[in-house]
């Protein structure tokens, strides 16, 4: 267990990180998201430094701020009592929107060598699931979720 606990990220990160740029829309931050399956996306700069991050919890707060249409359930049909063509124009806007307005520019990364331990306190100290793993020159080359700590963890025979 002692030496599990000393590997390196680099040893166990995911390596294909997928992320994305400030610019890109929220629309396609989702279709990847989904896609992929991954609960949460690096943002980067043209030079692939982590600018920030954003996660499930960023979008589903995103788009609560939108106020569907009141409706009645009249005779099993439903009738709008507010303008659905404006609730429309909103959803679309929304979508639209990038990256750079939703995303927390506050990320925390860890580097390469940082060993299994100091990860799982660090994740657990500041309430995150996720993190981005960075080189020498701070360039993303992966990232360490709470299931990868899992999946190493699960490697070591217990008794």
């Amino acid at each position: 267990m002692k030496n599990t606990l000393k590997k390196k990220a680099k040893d166990f990160m995911t390596k294909n990180v997928v992320a994305v740029k400030e610019s890109e829309s929220i629309k396609h931050l989702f279709k990847l998201m989904d896609k992929g399956g991954i609960l949460g996306v690096p943002v980067v700069d043209d030079e692939l430094h982590v600018v920030g991050i954003v996660t499930e919890s960023d979008l589903i707060e995103h788009f609560t701020t939108i106020k569907a249409p009141r409706s009645v359930n009249l005779l099993g049909g439903i009738v709008y009592l507010d303008n659905v063509a404006e609730f429309n124009e909103q959803l679309k806007d929304h979508c639209a929107e990038t990256v750079k307005g939703l995303m927390n520019k506050d990320v925390i990364t860890v580097s390469e060598s940082s060993s299994l331990l100091k990860i799982i306190n660090m994740m657990s100290e500041n309430k995150i699931s996720r993190l981005p793993v960075v080189d020498g020159k701070k360039k993303l080359v992966g990232i360490i979720t709470r299931s990868d700590i899992v999946h190493e963890l699960a490697k070591v025979k217990l008794v």
